[in-house]
């Protein structure tokens, strides 16, 4: 009887503790095309091949306050910098006539962050956020109420591209 209720308390503290990896928080990630307006072209007039470049939109809703950590985008890592948010959060489409606008992020009476990734990249990255990262398209890395939690999303949701002038 021992060794079960031995197995029965190991086994609610791994649940707990996975639990406690994600957080009470919830992730919405967003990505849009940016298309450059002029082309770049050599000397010969042929066109120089350039890396898409993307707008990104990050939210994190939670009920504590956070402090954001790391942010992984496409396996890379950067610093965060966090903005305070009231909800809905709505996105209109600079170019679009379109009145009505898409919902970023549902109202809620949550705290909700916009995270940017910033320019600079971190030094050293965490190993954990490193495993998520080469699954995930989206990880944030986050501590919340002194522990660390960690949120990732497969796939960020596209946007409309936005055509530069």
């Amino acid at each position: 009887m021992k060794r079960l209720y031995f197995l029965f308390v190991a086994l609610a503290f791994s649940l707990f503790s996975i639990a406690q990896t994600q957080g009470a928080s919830k992730l919405y990630g967003y990505k849009q095309k940016q298309t450059p307006g002029t082309i770049r072209v050599n000397d010969n007039g042929n066109e120089r091949p350039r890396a898409p470049q993307f707008n990104y939109y990050i939210y994190l809703v939670s009920k504590s306050t956070v402090i954001p950590s790391e942010i992984w985008v496409n396996g890379q890592p950067y610093s965060a910098k966090a903005s305070q948010q009231s909800t809905p959060v709505e996105y209109r489409h600079p170019n679009s006539a379109e009145t009505k606008p898409q919902i970023l992020v549902p109202k809620t009476s949550n705290r909700v962050l916009q995270l940017t990734p910033t320019q600079d990249k971190i030094e050293k990255p965490t190993t954990k956020g490193k495993n998520l990262a080469s699954k995930n398209e989206l990880v944030v890395i986050y501590k919340a109420n002194n522990k660390w939690y960690y949120k990732a999303v497969s796939k960020m949701k596209e946007l409309e591209p936005v055509m530069m002038q």
